[in-house]
């Protein structure tokens, strides 16, 4: 029991006072990633936002699906997903994904 500080000592050992000024600077630090993140994010939005051009050999396909002729960079990952998915037995399947590997 003699170890024991009294409570109003009002002195506190250096690791605890060194944690505290620390969270200070991390919460800066934390911050400051956090607005580059959405900084980040936002010329990324504004880059999505592109058009990109349907390849001639894919255009069958497209008007099957009711696509317009250019895609943003989204709906572009999402049809090639879905051309991996098709049956390679379709000649417009085959034509396109020979015209996406040329790319």
């Amino acid at each position: 029991m003699q170890n024991i500080r009294p409570c109003g000592s009002g002195s506190l050992p250096p690791a605890v006072k060194a944690r505290r000024a620390a969270s200070g600077a991390e919460a800066k630090r934390v911050a400051l990633v956090a607005i580059a993140l959405v900084c980040l994010a936002l010329s990324f939005r504004a880059a999505a936002e592109e058009r990109e051009r349907i390849p001639g050999a894919c255009r069958e396909l497209a008007d099957r699906a009711g696509l317009p002729l250019t895609l943003t960079h989204a709906e572009a990952v999402r049809a090639i997903a879905y051309l991996s998915l098709m049956s390679g037995r379709d000649p417009a399947v085959r034509r396109c994904r020979a015209a996406m590997l040329s790319r």
